[in-house]
């Protein structure tokens, strides 16, 4: 019984997931800083996975801002107390709204990897990193040239950076 799990976990961790794809990010000559901006936009923009996907995207010389919208947590605290033929209330509250998203610092970026979906062909992840190593965020795209685009241009705005 226990071979016959540990076969059926070797056989789960083999199959599914990703494979990384031996790819060196290279801004081709006819790049520029639009058309990266541009690149690095659409990527974030059209990422199939919506929880990933951020509401705006701003990229400066410095950082490249995603934007997840608008939170508001509120608590709230009430009493009443019945006063004869009346009440009497008193109620405290307290609302704080933020903007959630991340800064993606240009000069912390390391590495930026492709990896394949082993079991759909036309399934890609872009996995940024940051220069230690840890993940910054993931981008999914539908094929391997936007996948490539989007390397590309981070690679571009890295070496360009003022």
């Amino acid at each position: 019984m226990r071979f016959l799990m540990v076969a059926l976990m070797a056989f789960l961790l083999a199959g599914c997931g990703h494979k990384q794809l031996d790819y060196t990010a290279v801004p081709p000559p006819s790049m520029d800083r639009q058309k990266a901006i541009a690149a690095v936009e659409q990527g974030f923009y059209e990422d199939w996975n919506t929880k990933n996907r951020p509401q705006s995207v701003v990229i400066t010389d410095q950082y490249i801002l995603l934007a997840d919208g608008v939170v508001s947590d509120g608590s709230s605290f009430g009493s009443a107390a019945v006063i004869g033929g009346g009440a009497i209330a008193a109620s405290n509250s307290r609302v704080i709204t933020r903007e959630m998203g991340q800064r993606i610092y240009i000069s912390s970026i390391g590495a930026v990897q492709i990896y394949q979906h082993k079991i759909k062909a036309n399934r890609f992840v872009v996995i940024v990193q940051e220069l230690g190593g840890a993940e910054l965020r993931k981008i999914n795209v539908r094929s391997l040239s936007l996948a490539q685009q989007f390397a590309d241009a981070i690679a571009y705005l890295k070496a360009h950076r003022t």
